[in-house]
């Protein structure tokens, strides 16, 4: 009996140790980019955000993931003055961003559109000459998402950037024309011109038209570069969120191709 108790008593403590997580690892997250990442009455919420919650729990035996929500140029602050881990959903800017190193494997790849009230156009930027009235375009604070030709186009002045705060501030702006050109992902700005109708339904949306495709970038997790003083577990937890993800992502193709 003593034997027994002693037994069930070994297997309680392995149970338990092996339940609880050795890791509390935090990610910060966009709070202002729907679909992906947004916060919305109390909680996180996105595309994003669900698949990094199906991986979490694949590797909850060793790592509690949590995830915390910011706005995105101060979790992009955080990174760089290595007061956080992790930050989500950036691009891969390698040079313009040396402090994000490594980065997860891809979530979804995003298709990067300008959208212009009629009269103003991005297509052939590269040859008009604007700079007598340079193209007002407007972007999400912190997003660097602009292509070469865009990029010298603001270079030689032929367009003015303007940081807004998020996409619904950019479409109201875009409404009102105090833009001209709006430049983020599709179905974020899809998105965020149907919440401005709903919400201002007095406004106009119909001068509002998709421009061009500026370019298809993957949405990832990215880390601290270095830091593994820090954060002594991040090679494995990189590795097995990874991992994780990947089979996520591989079960929800199938689940899309049978539908």
């Amino acid at each position: 009996m003593h034997i027994s108790m002693t037994l069930l008593l070994c297997m309680f403590i392995t149970l338990k140790s092996h339940a609880n997580p050795q890791y509390r690892v935090t990610i910060l997250v966009d709070e202002s980019y729907p679909p992906y990442t947004y916060y919305s009455n109390g909680e996180l919420k996105g595309i994003y955000v669900d698949l990094v919650k199906q991986a979490a729990r694949l590797i909850d035996d060793k790592y509690l993931v949590e995830l915390h929500p910011v706005p995105w140029k101060r979790g992009v602050s955080a990174l760089q003055n290595g007061e956080a881990f992790a930050l989500m959903p950036p691009y891969v800017h390698i040079k313009r961003r040396p402090f994000i190193w490594p980065y997860s494997v891809p979530l979804l790849e995003e298709v990067i559109v300008a959208f212009c009230n009629q009269g103003f156009s991005l297509k052939r930027i590269d040859s008009e000459d604007t700079t007598a009235s340079p193209i007002n375009v407007g972007l999400n604070a912190g997003y660097m998402i602009l292509d070469d030709v865009l990029r010298q186009a603001h270079k030689q002045s032929k367009i003015h950037l303007w940081e807004n705060k998020d996409t619904f501030s950019n479409v109201m702006k875009l409404a009102k024309k105090r833009i001209d050109c709006y430049v983020n992902d599709r179905l974020s700005t899809l998105l965020g011109l149907r919440n401005l109708k709903r919400i201002h339904p007095e406004l106009d949306l119909s001068n509002i038209v998709e421009d061009r495709v500026i370019l298809r970038r993957t949405a990832h997790i990215g880390y601290v570069k270095d830091a593994t003083d820090r954060y002594p577990y991040k090679h494995d937890f990189i590795e097995k969120m990874d991992e994780a993800l990947q089979t996520v992502l591989a079960t929800q193709a199938i689940e899309l191709s049978d539908q």
